[in-house]
This record gives structure tokens, sequence and C-alpha cells, in this order.
């Protein structure tokens, strides 16, 4: 199988970090030292509540794990979603235990 190299016009790149930036902004960041404000708590809260909004109910803080219960079933606990994380390093993929 041959490979060509992925080129992306100017405008392609600048679509794909604005698309970026927009579900950061709407889902906030998985990891709060990834936050520009780590250290205030106002920060973290509002993180959190993105991310619960979202139903991302786990964040990482460096390598500690931070859960908010969602008081309902969101179905991240079956097998196919489990497989995802077996035989991956600890942020190839999102928060979760």
């Amino acid at each position: 199988m041959k490979y060509r190299p992925l080129v992306v016009a100017s405008d392609g790149v600048r679509a794909m970090m604005e698309s970026a930036l927009t579900a950061r902004d709407r889902v906030g960041v998985s990891d709060f030292v990834l936050l520009e404000n780590f250290t205030s708590e106002a920060s973290f809260i509002e993180n959190l509540r993105k991310r619960f909004k979202e139903n991302l109910i786990y964040t990482y803080i460096g390598s500690v794990l931070v859960s908010v219960n969602p008081y309902k079933d969101l179905e991240i606990y079956t097998k196919n979603h489990m497989e995802r994380y077996r035989g991956v390093n600890f942020y190839e993929v999102s928060p979760h235990m």
C-alpha cells in the first residue's frame, strides 16, 4: 500500500484549528492542567460545568481522575466502549475509569 503525504490548504488548516477551538470552548478540556488559568477555581468549575453539560463526566488533573456523578445512565460502560481503553496509553483516549 502506497501512502501519499497529506496536503491541506492554509484555509483548511485555519478552519480545522477554529473548529478545535470552538469544540474546546463548548466541551472544555480533558485535563485541567491544559486550562489557560489552571490555578483559578472559577476556571476549574466552569470547565467541569461544560464537560458535564456534554455528558463528559471524567476529567484529568495530570494523572488524577475527577468524576462528576451524572445521576443517569450514560451508556459509557458497554463492552464496545470499554474495549477502546484496552492496551492504550493514558492520554491516547478521553478520561475514563
